[in-house]
């Protein structure tokens, strides 16, 4: 084969991954199609390898190709060193991505009721961000599951965690609007002891909502237990009876009048809400954009609470 240029330098990475494509896969074809290429663009960038080494590399049999002597070594040689930069490359990808990824962790009645809502506001503003959203029951060990941040209610001691309290809350019974005119709630607490109380795993929950109203807990008609918030407030929404609100939980039922408040009579909840985050570990860019976020959209919520009446359960 003849030479028209001095060998100087080394083919391009283009031609070699030409050549390297219709070795493995025994076809100009495939390798185009793979490399999405023109045929005739495969045959030409393998030509110019062959020229600049002066070798056959292939013999030509129609519409496939079989490596030479010196084409089956060369292809020993470049396979591995291509694979070599797709790892690093796929490695360096990664951990770009991992940059710009945040795993979040919290309940399924707070990424329903709370977060959901809000999340367009969130993918607006950084739509380079890969948000990942754990919501569980379950109490997530952030190291071993790989979380960043966790939006945690609770008192705040997590062993080995970092917690930063975003929020107190209010509990306010609630119940649907044909409920209310049907039983004449929406007034003083007393008009509850007509009502159905549904009850969930709120701590202290209607216990301590009654005393301090001044009610007696023995004297009131409790209905169905949910373990979960979501499930708790669709059936009040339903007219299954009232529900102990949560202010964070409940704003958006109240604002779209699904849920009325049955009596404004509210009191703080003993827990609250906390950012949670594995100490010592220094957050990436997109944690840090995702906790920023997160103290702004309940920043309303961060005030001391005392018992007492309520004009209105807005929290957002």
């Amino acid at each position: 084969m003849s030479q028209d240029h001095p060998r100087t330098g080394h083919p391009s990475l283009l031609a070699v991954r030409a050549f390297e494509a219709a070795a493995r896969l025994g076809s100009f074809t495939l390798a185009a199609e793979e490399l999405r290429l023109t045929q005739s663009a495969v045959s030409r960038h393998v030509r110019s390898v062959e020229e600049w080494f002066a070798v056959e590399l292939f013999v030509r049999r129609g519409r496939y190709v079989a490596l030479t002597d010196e084409g089956r070594e060369y292809f020993g040689a470049v396979s591995d060193g291509l694979e070599r930069i797709r790892r690093a490359n796929d490695s360096l990808l990664r951990r770009g991505r991992r940059e710009e990824q945040v795993t979040l962790s919290l309940l399924p009645s707070v990424a329903a009721l709370w977060l959901a809502p809000r999340l367009p506001d969130f993918t607006g503003r950084y739509p380079d961000v890969d948000l990942r959203i754990q919501a569980s029951m379950t109490l997530a060990d952030l190291r071993r599951d790989g979380i960043d941040l966790a939006l945690r209610y609770g008192l705040g001691t997590w062993p080995g965690l970092r917690a930063e309290r975003l929020a107190e809350e209010r509990l306010i019974p609630v119940c649907a609007p044909a409920y209310a005119g049907r039983l004449g709630l929406g007034g003083d607490p007393e008009g509850l002891a007509a009502a159905v109380l549904l009850t969930d795993n709120i701590p202290g929950g209607w216990a301590n909502w009654l005393r301090a109203a001044g009610l007696d807990p023995a004297a009131m008609r409790f209905g169905p237990c949910f373990d979960e918030g979501t499930s708790l407030y669709r059936a009040a929404a339903a007219g299954a009876g009232v529900a102990l609100g949560r202010s964070l939980l409940i704003d958006r039922d109240i604002a779209e009048g699904r849920l009325v408040v049955a009596t404004p009579f509210s009191i703080p909840a003993t827990y609250s809400y906390w950012l949670v985050q594995p100490e010592e570990q220094k957050p990436r860019r997109a944690a840090s954009l995702l906790a920023g976020w997160l103290r702004e959209q309940i920043a309303e919520l961060a005030r001391p609470l005392e018992p007492g009446p309520v004009d209105g359960v807005a929290v957002s």
